[in-house]
């Protein structure tokens, strides 16, 4: 602990210099921007966009399967669509996603919404703008598009944007890059229409005064907490064991527990209360698998005599599509929920009757 903390202290000092430097870069590029010496312009369609300041998860992916279910709500089925710049992915350009299409085509994120929302048209492409051209013209049911992690791309305008802030990573405590976990600077929270706390848990307090005391009073801010749901099995996706925490530790199934996910320490705890976890096996975030991690694992299982492999629901995208020969995966499905829907979701049908979809495309 005390060796970690040294470590923690020589990173923030070593990298206040870099910090700087890297802000008034940042700056003077949302400055370009501010004052139209760099073009930003609204997309072919109606865009929610999400995004964050920091590095690392923020939950935006749940938020966004959450939001495309609340706006099919309010504009019917089939007319929201998801684009993504497909963050992993070996392609580029525009494509559309399928829940057949791979994480090395499309990226680990847009394949899993694809399988969760299968009413909502998902595409990748690294350039929003002319993404959303292709998405209008491809598919003229379309009536808005969420675009995910969109907050720095400062080419598109968005018609609504909504600011993610971790509960368990507050941005006033937090420092610019390298010396903190920021990519952004702090004042660009200001140019959100909302701000929307994750992974809060059952206790409802003042966000406002605890997350963000200087965002306009005008502007809401909303609260969500992540549910996880029962296990998975993979291929297929039916019901399968889920472990028991009523048994005594040395009764739990025997599992490997593989993530490559932003923080996940989270996951691997969670299991730890109902299954005995015998190996973890921890990877940066989109981790591409690979044959001989396929290979190492089915070695893990049968040595260890491990009941199945479990992993989280972004990571098992990245299995194959048929399953490791010989092993039982599971995976953890999660989703978000608000802790005041009846707040959220008259704000967002009035965003939407605000703005109505064929204001899009207009500088």
């Amino acid at each position: 602990m005390f060796r970690r903390r040294i470590q923690h202290v020589l990173v923030r000092t070593l990298g206040w210099l870099p910090a700087q430097l890297y802000g008034l870069v940042v700056r003077a590029r949302h400055r370009l921007y501010d004052t139209g010496i760099l073009p930003s312009q609204e997309g072919a369609l109606p865009t929610l966009v999400l995004g964050n300041l920091t590095v690392g998860g923020t939950g935006k992916t749940p938020l966004t399967e959450r939001l495309v279910l609340d706006l099919e709500n309010i504009l019917g089925k089939g007319t929201v669509g998801i684009l993504s710049r497909g963050y992993g992915r070996d392609t580029s350009g525009f494509q559309w996603v399928t829940p057949q299409s791979t994480s090395a085509e499309a990226g680990d994120e847009p394949v899993m919404l694809a399988r969760k929302l299968p009413y909502a048209a998902v595409a990748v492409c690294e350039d929003r703008l002319q993404g959303l051209e292709r998405m209008r013209d491809e598919r003229p049911e379309l009536r808005w598009v969420v675009c995910d992690d969109a907050f720095q791309h400062r080419a598109l305008k968005p018609t609504i944007s909504i600011l993610l802030i971790d509960s368990t990573q507050p941005i006033a405590s937090d420092r610019l890059l390298p010396a903190g976990r920021l990519r952004d600077v702090p004042e660009r929270a200001m140019a959100a229409d909302a701000i929307v706390v994750t992974r809060l848990d059952d206790i409802h307090g003042d966000l406002r005064a605890t997350y963000a005391p200087t965002f306009p009073a005008h502007k809401p801010i909303f609260g969500t907490h992540m549910e996880t749901d029962p296990l998975l099995a993979w291929p297929g996706d039916v019901p399968c064991a889920n472990g028991d925490e009523n048994a005594s530790p040395d009764r739990r199934e025997r599992i490997l527990a593989v993530a490559g996910i932003s923080r996940p320490e989270r996951f691997m705890d969670r299991l730890a209360g109902r299954f005995q976890v015998v190996r973890r096996e921890a990877f940066s975030d989109h981790r591409a698998f690979t044959a001989n991690d396929f290979k190492r694992w089915r070695r893990i299982v049968d040595s260890d005599r491990l009941h199945a492999l479990v992993t989280t629901e972004k990571d098992v995208v990245r299995m194959p599509l048929d399953g490791i020969d010989g092993v039982s995966i599971r995976y953890e499905p999660m989703h978000a929920e608000w802790q005041e829907p009846h707040e959220l979701r008259p704000w967002l049908r009035a965003q939407i009757e605000e703005r109505p979809s064929d204001s899009a495309g207009t500088s």
